[in-house]
């Protein structure tokens, strides 16, 4: 079993938004949340009040393939 990070990105000026599955993956819960915590969570207002971009991330569970036997061959 592996770990991902599902990021998602909010621009409150122009109204763009979006969400991606970043391809790097993680062997354990705690890297893949040290990962999320440092990289991709995160806010930023220019006045100290309002936002105007931020971005959350949240790790998820990716399933090992049932052929794959960690050798690369099924």
């Amino acid at each position: 079993m592996s770990y991902t990070i599902r990021q998602t990105y909010i621009n409150h000026r122009t109204g763009e938004s979006w969400t991606r599955l970043l391809k790097r993956r993680w062997k354990t819960l705690r890297g893949a949340e040290k990962a999320a915590q440092a990289f991709y969570r995160w806010v930023t207002m220019p006045d100290g009040k309002a936002r105007t971009e931020e971005s959350y991330a949240e790790v998820v569970i990716m399933p090992d393939c049932p052929g794959n036997k960690g050798n690369g061959l099924s």
